[in-house]
């Protein structure tokens, strides 16, 4: 089993992410740690597929007993290459038969989550992680110029505990299954997939300078409420 964690070296919203110090740690360091935890627990293989040479530079000096680096394609490093395509380019690579992935986009993982994703990844086809969404999906619209619907048609009520609670947001922060079905679906989320719902509120997903300032506002958060959650140690 490989546990993947792929970094292009591009990146519009936020120039250099993966690399920038993130509560003390370059992102994708927190990535790294979660992935030398599963290693462990599922005795799997860590690679590190990217195209950025201070990612490989990152790796040399700090991570070259515990994670493989993948020299990742050109064509997979444009921001239309799908993520299945890199998964399967690196699982070819290692003959592998099953990947985990973990994208460095979303940090902030909790000890127990990753413990039970563990789990699941040894009983199921498929695992995924998710969320429950902060807003309730009944509240969106689609707007027309303005004017607007409903995204989602359902009964009304003033009451927001009598709301439905089944919906989630798949977050990005776990995803695992076989090679073979990535390979014949290109899709994370098959028919088969088990849904593991996160522990946190929110599963953080940094994409822009926004969504980076609120990642640093719930990593900060997590420790005040004396959450366990996976950090950097080197």
């Amino acid at each position: 089993m490989l546990i993947i964690v792929p970094a292009r070296k591009g990146s519009k919203g936020i120039p250099g992410k993966n690399t920038k110090p993130f509560r003390g740690f370059a992102l994708i360091e927190w990535s790294f740690a979660a992935a030398q935890i599963l290693a462990r627990q599922l005795k799997a293989t860590v690679v590190c597929t990217t195209d950025d040479p201070e990612i490989a530079a990152l790796i040399d000096q700090h991570y070259k007993d515990s994670i493989h680096l993948h020299n990742r394609a050109a064509d997979l490093a444009k921001d239309s290459s799908g993520m299945a395509a890199v998964v399967l380019d690196v699982c070819q690579a290692f003959d592998a038969k099953n990947y985990v992935l973990l994208q460095p986009t979303s940090p902030l993982r909790l000890q127990d989550d990753l413990q039970k994703l563990a789990e699941i990844t040894l009983g199921k086809t498929t695992a995924v992680s998710c969320s429950t969404p902060c807003e309730h999906p009944e509240d969106i619209i689609i707007l027309n110029e303005n004017q607007a619907k409903p995204a989602i048609i359902a009964d009304k009520t003033n009451r927001r505990q009598d709301r439905k609670t089944e919906y989630r947001f798949v977050d990005g922060s776990f995803y695992s299954g076989a090679v073979q079905t990535l390979r014949e679906t290109n899709s994370f989320l098959p028919e088969d997939a088990y849904y593991h719902t996160l522990q946190t509120p929110i599963g953080a997903d940094i994409d822009t300078p926004f969504d980076w300032a609120m990642a640093e506002a719930q990593h900060d958060w997590l420790i005040a409420e004396g959450y366990d959650f996976v950090r950097p140690a080197r």
